[in-house]
């Protein structure tokens, strides 16, 4: 999901605005939002285009330290993303429910991020799970794997495999 990339500029954002709380007290920030959307075309395939929708529901809390300072974040999210094939309304169903911790890097401006939880559980109608991406991913800074459980078979740039599926 495309979630993930956009969250972590948000959180760092809220920081930096002065989002923070006094050094005196330093309860959590929290704050939710959801977003809705339709793209069509998201995808082109062989003869037909794949049209999203989608749907996202987001929690956020952020921790300060005595300092005032972010020192982690925890975003949960749950959405449901539809994948419909323009020409014979084939569809396929994506649901996410998962949880990013990013973590500060002491003594820097810089988080680790694990994200855990369902992300991507994609099911066709009449085929059951078709995709799944589930467990637990730890990032680095620089966004490298750093630890990796679980069932992750939606591999990146996998255009290919959504057209398989709804063809």
């Amino acid at each position: 999901m495309k979630l993930r990339r956009l969250l972590v500029p948000v959180v760092a954002g809220c920081a930096i605005l002065g989002l923070a709380s006094p050094a005196n007290a330093t309860p959590p920030e929290m704050f939710h939002f959801s977003d809705s959307g339709s793209e069509p075309g998201f995808i082109q395939c062989d003869g037909f285009a794949i049209d999203l929708e989608s749907t996202t529901t987001v929690d956020v809390t952020v921790y300060f330290d005595e300092n005032g300072e972010v020192v982690k974040f925890l975003v949960r999210t749950r959405a449901t993303d539809i994948f419909t094939n323009s020409v014979t309304g084939k569809t396929e169903v994506n649901r996410g429910v998962f949880q990013e911790l990013g973590t500060r890097v002491e003594g820097t401006d810089e988080f680790t991020e694990a994200l855990v939880g369902f992300q991507f559980i994609g099911t066709s109608p009449g085929e059951g799970l078709v995709l799944q991406d589930v467990g637990r991913t730890v990032f680095s800074p620089e966004d490298e794997i750093l630890f990796r459980a679980g069932q992750h078979k939606v591999p990146e740039g996998s255009e290919a495999l959504f057209c398989a599926f709804l063809s």
